[in-house]
């Protein structure tokens, strides 16, 4: 009996023990993952003793945070910190919060303490805006630090969601504070999807393709945390139990949203998402060329539930007003706006045209990338068709933009030329094979038709085509031999080179010539690459333009001419650039032609110490801007502009005249210029005597003295010789 006694005694005082045990090991629970802060402002110790959930946070909407026992449909669970929420709160607040509804909560998780003034936060809930309805509130978790990653804060957070909300909520939305959520059309989505399947939804990533490993298996994903994580219900009761376990015991990187995924991969045996529009849904802004937000157009913030990352408040208003606009349009629209709302730019920075930045193609701007997208799908559509007819081996999987140059011509719209990468795969070959394939796209888009791209494929056909030099020579032999030489030593040494480029001289023949000698030479060793064709200057007196002429007439309409000045002298490399850009020209344009802007020696009358070309230098010349003799063009352009004046028989005009001609019918003919060091004109004296044309004689004689010298150097003169 004593014995019995004695044993019930032991039985009662062991239950109170576990009891007491329990409660202590709950509390410390509690406090480990959430501080209490308590409601009342008095300095003295105060424990609340209300039941209600929310009870135990100092910062929450004291209005919609009524039942703890409510269903929920969405959590948004937001990691910031406390430094980072005095930017972000606020624009949450005033913007996409607006929209949220009763059935659903945000959760703002920040460390523990703050080493700042918090103040800011009292007086951000003191005068909440009335208009929220969702239930919103800050919890603080124990014992964590602001650190980035936010990989201990991400897993606590997670911890406490699964302690309080497994069976009050349908899903769970992880998201960054610098994040927009689009609520009103994320939610319906979600409800036309089955919370209690196991589901795990975001942007799928394997990792930086040149970074460090994440150890993820092959063909498995984790959802990237910044542009959002949505978890199922049922997902979150499977990941719970697991938290602690994946935390200590099974990271493998420092990356809090590559160890989610793997302990949901590990525990619940699935892998994110890997839909062709999660990067649509999902959107994450990829740096560094563009800032976020200069990259917007309507049909990226249209499709996108999830905007990441936002570096200001200017922006978050300016997609809340967007939103606001697309969801309730005024009666009165116009009709041309309706029509056009999916290309319509609706809060881009101002663009004014700088004629300096914008008459050459500048690196594509992100805010036509989905133009190009759109083109590149439907070039992809149009190819499989063709495919599928003619019964290929292959077909077109998909394809993608990877760079690209644009301007805006504001007379004809929007040009681009851009890159893409088509992935093909094998259809009736086995086993199944996979090939890149890089095509080159030019499409242009007019102001007036704002629906409508054109493009075209770039085809290179005439890569292989060889650029025709052509030089008229007069009365200026040394300047030939030295032009000569020039052309042996970068042309005619290398093998490959010579295959590429000819040289045509069209002699105006004089007596006792002794350049004659050096050309016949020469032809006979590289009969291929040398042509000679020589004038009688007593039947035809000198006349550039007519010796240009009846030089370009040895060639076909399709064959690339470079007509040169016989004072000129070039790099091997300079002749390839302007080959390789002519025909580029013509890959996008039926018509073009290119003048090299070349740079223009002074003589040495004010500065005998001076070595002519030595090097590019304000004293030493300067870029001839005015001058067009030297122009790279094809035959059949040129014929088509009317060719060079025959008739010119006095000083200069005839190039300017050509110039002109190619400008006046620029709607059709691409006009290019641009600087090109490596072609280099040698100084000579210009003759001017005997110009019977008062203004072109005026013309001679500026040209001569714009290269007498540099400023410093004739100013130096005339102080040094006491001129003045």
């Amino acid at each position: 009996m004593k014995r019995s006694l004695f044993c019930r005694r032991q039985f009662i005082l062991l239950t109170l023990y576990s009891i007491s045990l329990g409660f202590f090991f709950g509390l410390s629970y509690w406090q480990f993952i959430v501080g209490q802060h308590c409601l009342s402002i008095s300095s003295e110790p105060h424990v609340h003793r209300s039941s209600l959930f929310y009870s135990h946070f100092q910062y929450r909407t004291k209005d919609t945070c009524q039942n703890d026992q409510t269903k929920l449909f969405l959590t948004i669970a937001v990691l910031s910190s406390h430094e980072r929420l005095n930017d972000y709160l606020p624009a949450i607040l005033e913007t996409w919060a607006l929209t949220t509804t009763m059935e659903i909560e945000i959760v703002i998780f920040l460390e523990e303490t703050s080493s700042t003034n918090v103040d800011f936060l009292d007086q951000i809930f003191s005068t909440l805006n009335t208009n929220i309805l969702a239930c919103l509130y800050i919890v603080k978790l124990k014992h964590v630090e602001n650190h980035y990653p936010p990989q201990k804060k991400s897993f606590y957070a997670m911890k406490f969601l699964y302690t309080f909300y497994q069976h009050r909520t349908s899903w769970i939305l992880r998201l960054d504070d610098n994040a927009y959520v689009h609520i009103e059309k994320l939610l319906p989505w979600l409800k036309s999807i089955d919370h209690r399947q196991a589901l795990y939804i975001g942007q799928g990533g394997t990792g930086r393709r040149n970074g460090p490993a994440v150890h993820f298996p092959p063909e498995k994903y984790f959802c990237m945390g910044g542009s959002g994580v949505i978890l199922s219900q049922q997902t979150l009761m499977q990941l719970g139990p697991w938290l602690d376990q994946c935390y200590r015991n099974e990271l493998l990187t420092n990356h809090e949203d590559v160890e989610l995924g793997r302990c949901i991969l590990t525990h619940v045996q699935i892998d994110c998402t890997n839909a062709y529009d999660s990067k649509v849904l999902f959107y994450h802004h990829y740096g560094p060329y563009y800032s976020f937000g200069d990259d917007f157009t309507p049909k990226i913030i249209s499709h996108a539930f999830i905007l990441h990352p936002i570096k200001n408040r200017t922006i978050f208003r300016q997609l809340y007003s967007f939103f606001l606009r697309q969801n309730h349009h005024p009666t009165n629209i116009s009709e041309w706006k309706s029509l056009n709302s999916e290309t319509y730019v609706t809060f881009l920075n101002n663009r004014e045209l700088d004629s300096t930045r914008d008459i050459q193609f500048q690196l594509i701007d992100g805010r036509w990338k989905v133009y190009i997208d759109t083109t590149v799908r439907s070039y992809i559509e149009r190819l499989q068709k063709i495919w599928h007819h003619r019964s290929s081996n292959w077909t077109v999987v998909n394809g993608k933009a990877t760079f690209g140059y644009h301007r805006a011509r504001f007379k004809y719209g929007l040009e681009l030329i851009t890159e893409i990468l088509l992935n093909l795969r094998s259809t009736h070959i086995s086993p199944v094979q996979s090939l890149i394939v890089r095509k080159r796209f030019y499409i242009r888009q007019g102001l007036v038709n704002q629906n409508r791209m054109t493009y075209r494929e770039i085809i290179n056909d005439n890569y292989e085509s060889q650029l025709n030099l052509i030089v008229v020579a007069n009365n200026k032999d040394n300047a030939l031999l030295r032009f000569i030489q020039n052309f042996h030593d970068e042309i005619l040494r290398y093998s490959a080179r010579k295959q590429l480029f000819t040289l045509t001289i069209l002699y105006y023949s004089q007596n006792n010539s002794s350049a004659l000698d050096s050309i016949y030479q020469l032809f006979v060793r590289y009969p291929s690459v040398i042509h000679l064709s020589i004038v009688n200057s007593t039947q035809h007196t000198y006349n550039r333009g007519l010796g240009r002429q009846l030089a370009s007439n040895y060639f076909t309409t399709n064959q690339l001419l470079f007509f040169l000045d016989v004072d000129l002298t070039f790099t091997g490399q300079a002749l390839i650039n302007t080959r390789q850009l002519i025909i580029h020209l013509l890959s996008i344009s039926s018509c073009a032609v290119y003048f090299p802007i070349v740079y223009s020696t002074f003589s040495n009358i004010f500065n005998s110490t001076y070595q002519q070309l030595n090097r590019i230098e304000k004293d030493s010349g300067l870029f001839s801007i005015y001058g067009f003799g030297n122009v790279a063009v094809r035959k059949g352009d040129l014929d088509r502009v009317g060719g060079w004046e025959l008739n010119n028989h006095e000083w200069g005009i005839e190039d300017v005249n050509l110039f002109q001609r190619f400008v006046n019918r620029s709607a059709e003919c691409y006009v290019f210029r641009a600087v090109e060091p490596d072609l280099r004109h040698y100084y000579h004296k210009k003759m001017c005597q005997g110009i019977q044309n008062p203004t072109r004689e005026k013309m001679c004689i500026d040209a001569e003295a714009s290269l007498l010298g540099s400023q410093n150097d004739m100013v130096n003169y005339i102080f040094k010789h006491e001129l003045i």
